[in-house]
């Protein structure tokens, strides 16, 4: 029984004994018998309470203690939280407890099984030291390193979002292996092969994730030395893709290997061509055309992201300008902002920059800037709107209903249009939930004064439906495909043609 258990079972059997002998002594004596008899109670009850709290203090103390860190350290076990090399605690029972956190917090962690091979000595001291020391420099600090025998180190990487992650580790630790160490007078030349593993994917207990992380190292020796594998071969495959796509993305801009299309917006009452959007693809040397869904990601990954959103603003506003200056259809151009872009306190002031390098009127710029994007910090992005708002561009929500923003926020907002999500528009007109949907965006966006967008039309039926709905404006393959320069030119000579 625990020790303040029993101090309150002790303190109420004194007031038990108490009320008894007080109800004897009123009944045989007098009222006066009940005072005596209550201070010795009440002094007895709190001299057991005094020996309680203070006896005990201290292990409440380390309770609370313990308590507080459990709380405060809520990701990985204190005894992962360096990438020191340690062999006071083993691996395993290390692995075991974040295979238990990983459980909870539906984490991802990956086990990197690394053999070296040396003409050295290895069980020299200082070579160990200087291995680990360069090992260590390529992890992060929630990361651990132990060395698990003569030539064999193990990493735990705790909490890497997705398995190919791992791929960029494993990179960075076979580099450090290619240079030779100086020992003493001695140079000393390393080669590497890596084994990875990954939980959940490649199995849930400690001994299966090092069994599985050292049969795709010996997997690896197969195929030469400075080689990393991970045990399943559908991540190996993806991680490899990864890693060719980062190593040349830095590149894409410089290689003129980004190509930027232009999908035309159709207004429904005036039966033409109001606007383009901006679509981007990666014109790859050897992969061919990618779309963004393929490096996106990995450029908000690297932080190319920035870069990447700055070229395509401003060729876009380019382009838009030069179709001014032919005398072409002068409408607006749409250029979709990514988190980072639109959260960079730098971004107004580049967006000027690029509106008075180019010419561009402002009125012919649109920006789109998903649901989502607002969402994740409603102030900030509403005064960030307001920012760029006063540049004089024009703003829109794009996937407009995949997030939660309500009529009080988007009113807020300094925007001229909202785009339905096509995951709405592909339901229409035969699925009830999307008409119904569909039907009430449509109206809550015109009861706020604002045009409506419908992306992803893609048949006749959805936009005879859009239509009889008074949507705005249409965006879909089934009037266009998105165009190159040259094809949206030849729209815009057409449209001429009818004119005159």
């Amino acid at each position: 029984m625990k020790s303040s258990t029993k101090a309150i079972i002790s303190i109420v059997i004194i007031w038990l004994v108490f009320l008894a002998v007080t109800s004897i002594d009123i009944i045989r004596h007098s009222l006066h018998s009940y005072i005596p008899l209550t201070i010795i109670a009440s002094l007895l009850s709190c001299l057991i309470l005094y020996c309680y709290l203070f006896k005990n203090q201290p292990t409440l103390s380390v309770e609370n203690e313990s308590l507080k860190n459990e709380i405060k350290q809520d990701t990985i076990p204190q005894e992962l939280n360096s990438s020191s090399q340690t062999n006071t605690i083993s691996f395993n029972q290390i692995l075991t407890k974040s295979i238990s956190h990983a459980k909870r917090h539906h984490k991802v962690f990956a086990v990197l099984d690394i053999h070296l091979n040396s003409h050295g000595n290895l069980k020299n001291d200082e070579l160990l030291n200087k291995i680990s020391a360069r090992f260590k420099k390529q992890l992060r600090t929630e990361d651990l390193l132990i060395k698990n025998n003569e030539n064999d180190f193990l990493v735990l990487l705790d909490n890497i979002g997705k398995p190919k992650f791992a791929s960029s580790v494993a990179e960075k630790i076979l580099s450090a292996c290619e240079l030779p160490i100086l020992l003493g007078s001695e140079e000393i030349s390393l080669a590497a092969n890596i084994g990875i593993s990954i939980y959940p994917n490649d199995g849930d207990t400690a001994d299966t994730l090092l069994k599985n992380a050292h049969a795709a190292f010996e997997s690896s020796k197969y195929t030469g030395k400075f080689i990393y594998k991970f045990y399943s071969d559908d991540v190996d495959t993806e991680a490899r893709e990864y890693i060719k796509l980062k190593q040349s993305l830095s590149n894409a801009i410089k290689n003129n290997e980004l190509v930027i299309l232009y999908q035309p917006k159709f207004h429904i009452k005036r039966g033409n061509i109001i606007g383009v959007e901006a679509l981007l693809r990666w014109n790859h040397p050897q992969l061919g055309m990618l779309s963004p869904s393929k490096f996106i990601p990995l450029a908000e990954e690297t932080g190319l992201i920035n870069q990447i959103g700055e070229w395509i603003l401003r060729e876009a506003c380019k382009a838009n300008k030069h179709w001014q200056d032919e005398n072409y259809e002068h409408i607006c151009v749409g250029v979709n902002l990514s988190p980072k872009q639109f959260y960079d306190p730098m971004f107004t002031s580049y967006l000027t920059k690029v509106l008075s390098d180019t010419g561009m009127n402002p009125n012919f710029l649109e920006l789109e800037i998903t649901e989502k994007t607002v969402m994740d910090d409603l102030d900030a992005a509403t005064d960030i709107l307001q920012k760029i708002k006063s540049t004089g561009v024009q703003l829109s929500i794009d996937h407009f209903g995949t997030g939660y923003t309500s009529i009080s926020h988007l009113k807020r907002f300094p925007i001229n249009t909202v785009k339905i999500d096509s995951s709405f528009i592909k339901g229409i007109p035969h699925i009830p939930n999307d008409v119904a949907i569909t039907n009430a965006f449509i109206s809550l966006v015109h009861h706020l004064g604002l045009e409506v967008v419908a992306e992803g039309v893609e048949t006749e039926d959805q936009m005879q439906y859009l239509t009889s709905q008074n949507c705005d404006i249409i965006q879909g393959f089934f009037l266009s495909k998105p165009l190159n320069e040259e094809e949206i030119i030849l729209e815009f000579k057409k449209i001429m043609d009818k004119v005159l």
